[in-house]
């Protein structure tokens, strides 16, 4: 056997030692580690909401990589929270933090609960001290929170047109390739709900009316507002929901008109106001939003069993409805909770139906020039030609100027309202007649004074207001087409009347012709007479 000096065997000691060292270092150091982190992405969130994680456990892991009993405890600062409320989750003595099988094995429901409860409590200051571990603004739709300590995280998300819920996610490592590693990040795709409101001109009875927002002044309009039903978590600290509703100066709400109901797919509930009831009603919006034709606030917890609420109310289009332009704009908004654990969050959901209403424009002339403009001539206007006929069912109207007319209203007192429309007079609207205020449809204008030296039109002038694509501008032929015209010139039809000019039957000749003709048959008598007399003469000489 060879021998070896005392040198060489320390020296070879000291490659052993080293190549120990080496290999130890070298499975310790990809080997899993208490510190180590990992990333948790989120989806299905909108963007620029804030999201949070909040670590609620850790992870143990011991020197050699591998985790171990109890892998989970709760985090000191929500510890005491958790024995206080739930005792079943968490070891029984002071000090044993560890999270209890009772936790692990509860069904879906139950964990759910408990993250609701778990949030409240952080946000309402219950849980003092306790800073979310990482908070991002959502890009693309998503979020990625890095760097975060294995554990158990809860996420909640806030700042946005949507209810988010809780949610929860385990950042913890996977056995691969024979190892415990942190790789793929934690993901969670979080549930939310996002309340929407539809604004509508309700049909009426046989189903007309749908999408035709258009009316003439006096009529009354239905209107219907259907809004979703947010899905609040259970412990939320704020589900405020309100609907409310801006009338504009042409539409007036028909008192004692409003019903609400509660909507589950086909069936609807009457839902009735007043304290302990499901809602309130007031003039002021909420959170600041202003004053109100009316605003419906409700109690959560007396429609959180509802998908929808629907509201439906009439209201007068007034004689100050708009011709043309933007029409008569009827405002809905929603307003709720959009941060269920910050009270003073808001956000609100808006919609709106426009009413249109239109009008004629008339020119009164002299049929032989088609321009000399007449005036002293009066009309009367009806719905139906049975009526224009039979000479009943006048609309009544308010004289607003010279020659300018509106469609008259119950409001209107009976002083006011006249079923004779009179062209104007004056230098700068002579033959000229503006009607405001009628809906779509045929109208019948008949003539019931003529011009001075005029003749009386013998029957009524048929007009038809046509508006196919609901905009508040008339279509065809009648539109006024004057290039760049906007607001009332748009919606008006134009149309000219002409009047002919006395007792007028188509002759030939002159006067002349006449005299000459008179003329030649009395010559032509005296020609006879002097004839008849030279016969007489001639016959008494022989």
């Amino acid at each position: 056997m060879m021998k070896t000096n005392g040198k060489a065997s320390k020296a070879l000691a000291l490659c052993l030692a080293l190549l120990m060292a080496i290999g130890l270092f070298g499975t310790t150091a990809f080997a899993l580690g208490q510190n180590d982190t990992g990333n948790i992405t989120v989806s299905g969130v909108e963007n620029g909401v804030a999201v949070s994680a909040y670590r609620l456990m850790d992870v143990k892991i011991n020197a050699n990589g591998q985790p171990q009993e109890p892998v989970y405890t709760w985090v000191s600062a929500i510890a005491g929270w958790v024995r206080t409320n739930y005792s079943t989750y968490i070891g029984k003595e002071e000090t044993d933090n560890s999270v209890q099988i009772a936790f692990s094995t509860a069904e879906a429901d139950a964990i759910a609960v408990f993250y609701d409860a778990l949030a409240a409590a952080i946000k309402d200051g219950s849980i003092p001290g306790f800073p979310a571990a990482a908070t991002e603004n959502a890009a693309n739709g998503g979020a990625t929170l890095s760097n975060l300590a294995m554990g158990n995280y809860l996420i909640l998300i806030e700042n946005g047109y949507r209810v988010y819920r809780p949610s929860a996610v385990n950042l913890v490592p996977e056995w691969k390739d024979g190892s415990w590693q942190m790789t793929a990040p934690a993901a969670v795709a979080v549930k939310s709900s996002e309340p929407t409101i539809s604004k509508t001109v309700k049909a009426d009875e046989e189903g007309e009316g749908k999408g035709k927002d258009n009316a003439s002044i006096g009529d009354t309009v239905t209107f219907e507002i259907v809004a979703d039903v947010p899905r609040f978590p259970a412990n939320a600290l704020a589900k405020n929901y309100a609907i409310s509703d801006k009338l504009p100066d042409g539409l007036k709400l028909t008192d004692d008109s409003i019903e609400v109901f509660g909507v589950n797919g086909q069936d609807e509930t009457p839902l009735t106001a007043g304290a302990g009831n499901a809602y309130t009603q007031g003039n002021q919006r909420p959170n600041n939003g202003g004053e109100s034709s009316f605003t419906l606030t409700f109690v959560y917890a007396q429609i959180s069993g509802y998908e929808k609420i629907r509201v439906e109310y009439t209201a007068m289009l007034t004689g100050d409805a708009v011709l043309g332009g933007n029409g008569n704009v009827n405002n809905a908004y929603l307003d709720y909770s959009n941060n269920p654990y910050v009270s003073a969050d808001w956000k609100e959901k808006t919609d709106s139906a426009t009413v249109y209403t239109y009008g004629l424009d008339i020119s009164k002339v002299d049929k032989e020039d088609g321009t000399t403009p007449l005036a002293g001539a009066e009309f009367e206007l009806y719905a139906s030609l049975d009526n224009a006929t039979g000479e009943t069912g006048k609309i009544s109207f308010v004289k607003e100027g010279d020659g300018v007319y509106r469609v008259a209203t119950q409001d209107d007192a009976e002083a006011d309202k006249t079923p004779t429309l009179v062209v104007g007079e004056g230098d700068t609207v002579k033959g000229k007649l503006t009607i405001r205020g009628l809906d779509e449809g045929t109208w019948y204008l008949k003539e019931t004074k003529a011009p001075g030296g005029y003749n009386l039109l013998a029957s009524p002038v048929e007009v038809e207001i046509v508006d196919a694509d609901d905009d508040g501008e008339l279509d065809g032929k009648v539109k006024n087409a004057a290039e760049g015209a906007t607001g009332e010139a748009v919606a008006l039809v134009t149309l000219m009347v002409e009047n002919d000019n006395g007792f007028q039957l188509p002759t030939t000749g002159g006067i002349g012709t006449i005299l000459f003709t008179a003329v030649g048959v009395v010559l032509m008598g005296a020609a006879v007479v002097l004839v008849i007399v030279a016969l007489k003469k001639k016959r008494a000489e022989d």
